[in-house]
């Protein structure tokens, strides 16, 4: 089997948020409804909360990457959407 590319810390990092949204999502379906329900039965107020839960760790985890290297190629794009 030929070997993968050496990955950029671009995708790692993106690799790394699209973690923490999903765990932000599992905890904010823990908390907010019952885990056995089918998707379909979900109201709107708790998609809506879902999303929020999404959106939320990725702001904090992007204001913390723009933060930490404010000169690398993909934080004027970060700052962008933030702003």
């Amino acid at each position: 089997m030929p070997a993968e590319p050496a990955r950029s810390p671009d995708d790692v990092w993106l690799d790394h948020v699209r973690a923490e949204c999903a765990k932000a999502v599992g905890a904010w379906l823990e908390g907010s409804v019952r885990l056995e329900r089918p998707i379909r039965s979900l109201t709107s107020s708790e998609l809506q909360g879902i999303a929020e839960a999404a959106t939320s760790r990725w702001i904090v985890l992007a204001s913390g990457r723009i933060a930490q290297a404010p000169d690398a190629p993909g934080s004027p794009k970060l700052s962008m959407l933030l702003g």
